[in-house]
């Protein structure tokens, strides 16, 4: 069996498609663990120690720097940007520009968004270097984790940030896009493995290089690296 911890951006193409296929050709489970990568650091920081790490590529790096992850073992595998969740039939920015994005967000019921991961930083960073954050913050659902569109599908908020690949995860009739380009931040993520970690986690670690994986990461709105 392989022991994997990744981030939220690729947990639908990973468990629709690429492990399902991996697991088809080798006959070897995979384990995964989906959660923010702070989370996760977090997780391994106390000690755990799975086969492969999946998450922000500076942080990968990072577990490499510890000794946690072989540096020769990594590859950055996908890019991902920060976009916006909504109901098909809700308003919507007047224009794609940064201040009509922003005066959208004030205009709203509610804003979800996440406490941990890439885009909930990056989004929290933005309200606050605008002097938004407290007003946005009088009425947002704020998660500590997970899938943010899930609060514009049950009625709890107007409006959704998150990685544009985890927005697309939620099921339910809602419209992604991303934010305006002034206030988008791309993230890269990577694939490591531990220092020893069994030949059949690199070779699955490599397959997500391969077409097969990049055609479902595309599909989830995510480009190559």
């Amino acid at each position: 069996m392989i022991t994997l911890y990744s981030g939220l951006v690729v947990r639908q193409p990973l468990v629709d498609t690429v492990i399902p296929a991996f697991e088809s050709a080798t006959g070897i489970p995979v384990l995964a663990t989906f959660e923010p990568t702070t989370k996760l650091l977090e997780r391994i920081g106390a000690g755990e120690r799975p086969d492969l790490v999946l998450g922000v590529s500076s942080s990968v790096h990072d577990l490499a720097d510890s000794g946690v992850v072989d540096r020769g073992a990594i590859a950055d595998i996908a890019v991902s940007a920060v976009g916006f969740a909504r109901l098909p039939h809700s308003s919507a920015p007047v224009d794609d520009s940064a201040d009509a994005f922003l005066a959208y967000l004030l205009a709203a019921r509610a804003v979800a968004y996440t406490l941990s991961g890439a885009s909930g930083l990056h989004f929290m960073d933005v309200l606050r270097r605008r002097g938004l954050l407290e007003r946005i913050d009088e009425r947002a659902v704020r998660f500590e984790s997970g899938l943010t569109a899930e609060a514009v599908v049950d009625g709890r908020a107007d409006v959704a940030v998150q990685q544009v690949s985890e927005l697309r995860s939620v099921a339910g009739p809602h419209l992604v896009e991303p934010i305006p380009h002034d206030l988008q931040a791309y993230a890269r993520f990577a694939i490591g493995a531990r220092t020893g970690a069994p030949d059949a986690a690199m070779d699955f670690a490599r397959s997500l290089s391969g077409a097969s994986a990049q055609e479902a990461f595309a599909a989830a709105g995510l480009s190559r690296p």
